[in-house]
């Protein structure tokens, strides 16, 4: 076998192993970048269920004060009165 054939096959395997790398490797990172996106999404999602239940907790709390400063109202009138 000529020495020149056999530098150039292991050249040759070298290369193609780089390509290879090079290729399975920008693949992962397309891959990584959509699930990036989906991350994204999730979290978005995440805040606005949390600010949707935070606006509920705060429409909740609110209506038991309006209930006990009614509450408070009346008893008032009726101390004004006695």
């Amino acid at each position: 076998m000529n020495p020149i054939f056999t530098g150039w096959a292991q050249v040759t395997a070298i290369a193609g192993g780089y390509l290879l790398g090079i290729y399975f490797q920008n693949r992962s990172i397309a891959h990584l970048g959509k699930r990036i996106d989906d991350l994204r999404a999730d979290i978005a999602n995440r805040f606005t269920d949390l600010r949707a239940l935070i606006e509920s907790e705060i429409k909740r709390v609110e209506s038991r004060l309006e209930r006990v400063e009614s509450r408070l109202e009346r008893l008032e009138r009726t101390l004004a009165r006695s």
